[in-house]
């Protein structure tokens, strides 16, 4: 499943893989990486980290609920999950580079 979602992308996966692909952050970044049972859109395994975009569809309830738990699970195990919407991939994606760096960095030290 993983490998499919990796070749069908959202437009703001695409933009963000862009700029995450062959460590261009300085440590290797994963797209589409199954952890525990559950798919990452991205991973950075030096810091532990996950890292979301976030279409419209997690704005719902159920789904935010659901990714709350996602995430508590994670942690337990020392993974931790930065979340982006789609729109601020899209209309703001220095800034989020800038976040996961800083977030990197942060993890790693």
């Amino acid at each position: 499943m993983a490998a499919k979602m990796s070749r069908n992308k959202t437009w703001p996966e695409k933009i963000l893989w862009a700029k995450l692909k062959d460590k261009q952050l300085g440590v290797n970044i994963y797209g589409q990486k199954v952890l525990m049972g559950y798919i990452a859109d991205f991973w950075c395994p030096k810091a532990g980290l996950i890292i979301e975009v976030d279409g419209s569809h997690h704005l719902t309830a159920k789904q935010k609920a659901w990714d709350k738990r996602r995430d508590a699970v994670l942690k337990k195990k020392g993974i931790v999950t930065i979340r982006f919407t789609a729109q601020e991939v899209q209309n703001n994606l220095p800034a989020v580079i800038a976040m996961i760096k800083d977030k990197i960095r942060r993890r790693r030290a």
